[in-house]
C-alpha cells in the first residue's frame, strides 16, 4: 500500500484554484506537494495591491452571491466581507456628451427593462437568432409597448441605453462583440443567489488566500502551503504517459525538472491555447484539444484613477456614458490610441464607478476588440483618454481635477494569463466543447496523471474566484478518492 508521504504531487499555478488544491491535499495528509508559479507572486487573477494608502483589486473584486457560494460560506462568520456602501440604486448614473444627464426616473426604468430582458431565459429560448438579435428585438418591443409608446425623445434615449447595455453584456461575457453570444450560451452561467457585490472591507480579495491557508481566523493553525510554493517557475513541458515508468515529468524554462505521481494544471485556458501543442508529451486527446481551442477566454481590463480628492457626490455611484452614433464622430477630436474597425478605444470605455476600498478612486473598464490594444498604451495616453471622456460627459456638472495616480490591469498581454475570464460563446456550443471536457483528467497507467482546474473548467461558475476554488478542491478530492479506492 502506497503511503501518502510517498505520493508526489505538482500543482502548476498558485492562483485561487492552485492554492485551494494544495491546502485540501495538505489537510488530507498529502504533504509531498510542490506548487510551481510562473509569476513573481501568488494569487493569479486575484491581485490586491496598495494604491494611495488603500488596498485595491486589479483582478477579482467582489464575492458574487451568497447561496451555494463556497467563499461566502467560508467567510460569512469572520467579519471579512460587507455589502457595498454605495446607494442601493437599481439604475445607473448616465451622462450625455453635452454634459447633461437624462431624467434618471426614465433611465432607471429603461435599465430595469434591459435587466429583465437579459434575465428572461424562457422568452430568449424561443428566438432562433443570436442573443444580440433577441435582446434588441425584445427590449425595443417592451420599451415601446409597456412604457413609452408615443414619446419619440424617450425612444431615442432608449436606443442610447441599448448601446450602453451592449458594452455591459460584454463585461459579463467578455466577447469582442455580443453577436458572439447565443440565446443559450448567455444562460449557462448560474449565479449564486444573494448580494452580488460583497466587498472585502478594504483588505482586498487576497484575504481569501489567508482563509484557505487557515491563517484566518487562527494563525496558529496555518497550513504550511507557503513552504510548498516556488515562484518564477514557468513550466514548459509535461511528459505524462511514459513507457518507462508511471511518473509524470515536469520541466521548467530555467532548466529545472520535477518528477511526480500527479500534476494538477491550473493555468488559464488562454495559456493552454498558447502552449498545449508544445507543452504536453504525448499530444493531448482530440476531445481535450477541442475544448482548449473552443472554450473562449475574453479580456476585460480595469483602469483605476486616483484623484487628490473626491469630486463626485455620494449620491453618484457611477458615471456611465450614453451617446449616439452621431455623437461618436466627436471622437475625432481625440486621436490618441487604438482604433479597430473605425472605432476608437474610447467607445469601449463605457463606465467609471466609485469603489468602497478607496474613497478617491474611480474604476473604469475597457472591453471589446480594443481591450488588449489599450494594454500597450503608456499611462499618459490612458489618463488623457479617460479624462477626455469624464470631462466631456460630466465636466459641466463637476469640477474634475487631474488624477494623481493610475493603476491598470494587463491580463491579455501577460503570457501567464492571456485574458481575464471565461465565457460561453455560440462557437463553443457549435464545436460541442465544454468545461467538463476541459476538466477531464489525463489517465496514464490507470491513474489520473494530469488533472485540470481553474475557473474555465467549472461548468456553471466560470469567470469567478469561487468557481476557480471549487475546481481546485475538486481535483484535490479526485486524487484523495483515487487512493481511498486503491488502499
Amino acid at each position: 500500500m502506497v503511503q501518502k508521504e510517498e505520493i508526489k504531487i505538482i500543482i502548476v499555478g498558485a492562483g485561487a484554484s492552485g492554492i485551494a488544491a494544495g491546502t485540501k491535499l495538505l489537510e488530507n495528509g498529502f504533504n509531498n506537494i510542490t506548487i510551481l508559479e510562473a509569476e513573481n507572486r501568488i494569487g493569479g487573477r486575484i491581485n490586491s495591491v496598495e494604491f494611495g494608502g488603500s488596498v485595491v483589486d486589479i483582478g477579482g473584486q467582489w464575492v458574487h452571491g451568497e447561496k451555494n457560494n463556497i467563499i461566502y460560506e467560508m467567510v460569512k462568520d469572520l467579519d471579512l466581507i460587507a455589502p457595498s456602501s454605495l446607494p442601493p440604486d437599481p439604475g445607473m448614473s448616465f451622462f450625455l456628451p453635452n454634459g447633461t444627464s437624462p431624467d434618471k426616473t426614465i433611465t432607471d426604468k429603461l435599465f430595469a427593462t434591459a435587466i429583465k430582458v437579459k434575465d428572461d431565459k424562457e422568452t430568449a429560448s424561443r428566438y432562433r437568432g443570436n442573443f444580440a438579435e433577441y435582446f434588441t428585438t425584445e427590449y425595443k418591443k417592451r420599451v415601446k409597448e409597456d412604457f413609452f409608446p408615443a414619446d419619440e425623445d424617450i425612444l431615442q434615449l432608449s436606443d442610447l441605453v441599448l448601446d450602453w447595455f451592449k458594452k455591459f453584456m460584454i463585461l459579463l461575457n467578455p466577447a469582442e462583440s455580443w453577436n458572439q453570444l447565443s440565446t443559450t450560451s448567455h444562460y449557462v452561467f448560474q449565479p449564486c443567489e444573494g448580494d452580488p457585490l460583497l466587498g472585502w472591507k478594504g483588505k482586498g480579495y487576497k484575504t481569501i488566500i489567508d482563509v484557505m491557508k487557515k491563517k484566518i481566523p487562527d494563525p496558529s493553525k496555518e497550513l504550511p502551503i507557503d513552504n510548498k510554493i516556488i515562484v518564477n517557475k514557468e513550466v514548459n513541458r509535461i511528459i505524462w504517459n511514459r513507457s518507462t515508468d508511471d511518473k509524470v515529468i515536469v520541466k521548467c524554462s530555467d532548466g529545472s525538472k520535477y518528477s511526480a505521481d500527479h500534476v494538477i494544471v491550473t493555468v488559464s485556458v488562454g495559456v493552454l491555447k498558447d502552449v498545449y501543442k508544445k507543452v504536453f508529451e504525448p499530444a493531448l486527446p482530440n476531445k481535450k484539444v477541442n475544448a482548449i481551442e473552443n472554450v473562449p477566454l475574453g479580456t476585460v481590463n480595469k483602469i483605476l484613477l486616483k484623484f487628490p480628492y473626491k469630486w463626485w457626490p455620494s449620491t453618484v455611484k457611477d458615471i456611465s456614458f450614453l451617446w449616439s452614433e452621431e455623437d461618436k464622430e466627436s471622437l475625432r477630436e481625440f486621436s490618441s490610441g487604438p482604433v479597430v474597425n473605425g472605432r476608437s478605444w474610447l467607445e469601449n470605455l463605457f463606465s467609471f464607478i466609485a469603489i468602497d476600498s478607496h474613497p478617491n478612486v474611480l474604476l473604469g473598464w475597457v472591453n471589446g476588440p480594443t481591450s488588449k490594444l489599450v494594454e500597450l498604451l503608456p499611462d499618459e495616453s490612458v489618463i488623457s483618454g479617460a479624462m477626455y471622456m469624464l470631462r466631456k460627459f460630466a465636466g459641466k456638472q463637476f469640477d474634475i481635477p487631474e488624477p494623481n495616480g493610475i493603476l491598470r490591469s494587463k491580463w491579455g498581454s501577460n503570457p501567464h494569463f492571456r485574458g481575464s475570464y471565461t465565457y460561453v460563446s455560440a462557437n463553443m456550443e457549435n464545436a460541442k466543447a465544454s468545461a467538463n471536457d476541459l476538466a477531464e483528467p489525463l489517465i496514464a497507467h490507470s491513474k489520473p496523471a494530469v488533472l485540470f482546474a481553474g475557473e474555465s473548467t467549472h461548468a456553471t461558475l466560470f469567470s469567478t474566484v469561487s468557481g476557480a476554488m471549487e475546481t481546485g478542491y475538486r481535483e484535490a478530492q479526485r486524487i484523495i478518492d483515487f487512493y481511498r479506492k486503491n488502499a
